[in-house]
């Protein structure tokens, strides 16, 4: 991680991504712009700076589940929560979110 982000136009999120995807290392959560609009949707960090929501998350989810959680929220992001039109009626977090109520 310590090289990587030496590297220029490397910071946290790619360097996450190339450790886990190439060397199958997993040392924190990728924080791109789905994880982030996620994390703040879900309540689980009130942070919008990308190294201080990763932190937050590391705290809430066990290392074992970091690969998958980055993949998952990203994924989500994508296809359900989008920035401009999530499809709350489709989400299983639906009951969960915070912010199901303001968009659903």
């Amino acid at each position: 991680m310590e090289d990587l982000i030496t590297l220029p136009g490397v910071a946290r999120k790619t360097a996450n991504i190339v450790l886990s995807n190439a060397f199958g290392k997993i040392e924190g959560i990728a924080v791109d712009t789905h994880v982030t609009r996620l994390s703040l949707r879900l309540g689980l960090t009130n942070n919008t700076n990308p190294v201080k929501i990763e932190k937050d998350l590391m705290a809430l989810v066990p290392k074992s589940e970091w690969g998958i959680v980055t993949l998952l929220l990203i994924h989500h992001g994508r296809r359900v929560c989008s920035s401009r039109k999530p499809l709350c009626g489709e989400c299983v977090l639906d009951g969960l979110c915070p912010s199901a109520f303001t968009f659903g």
